[in-house]
Parts: structure tokens; sequence; C-alpha cells
């Protein structure tokens, strides 16, 4: 199946970055709920067609005892408000 992502998804993955998590067969953003022990519930926009795995980027920021640039602290300022901005990380 090919790539399913609209011209708004597209540009959005381009200017800030992929979801979450989302589906290696039609790039579509997939939705994960984890369920205290037990299997996550995940719905796929893309229905029961594509049954190929989910994609999780990660972007890790470490926190801790340190003297990051006034820089820095800006630029993770900027990337924590865009992702709430967006709901495209849990904060």
């Amino acid at each position: 199946m090919a790539d399913q992502r609209t011209a708004t998804e597209k540009k959005l993955w381009d200017s800030i970055g992929p979801p979450l998590y989302y589906c290696a067969d039609c790039m579509k953003a997939v939705s994960v709920t984890p369920v205290e022990g037990g299997e996550p519930i995940i719905k796929r926009p893309c229905g029961e067609q594509c049954q190929q795995q989910i994609i999780a980027p990660r972007k890790a920021i470490c926190v801790g005892h340190g003297g990051a640039s006034l820089m820095t602290k800006a630029q993770i300022g900027w990337m924590r408000l865009l992702s709430l901005l967006t709901r495209r990380t849990v904060i």
C-alpha cells in the first residue's frame, strides 16, 4: 500500500516531524492507548487493511544537573511547546 497521507499531514511531517506512532505501510498516524498489565489498544485509520508494524520514532531529552546554555534551554522549550500544541507526544 502506498503513502496515504494528506498534503497537510505531509507538510506537518516535514516541518515538525512524524507523529508519535504511525503505520509503516500507509504512513498514517496510529492511536495507541496503553493498558496496564495487558496489550495496548491500537486504532488504525487504515483499518484492518494494513497489518504492518507500527513505527514509534522518539527524540529523547536528558535532564539532569548541568549547565545547559540559554540557547539549548530555548530550543527545548520550543520543542515542548510544539509537542504540546500538536499533541504528538506526552509531556
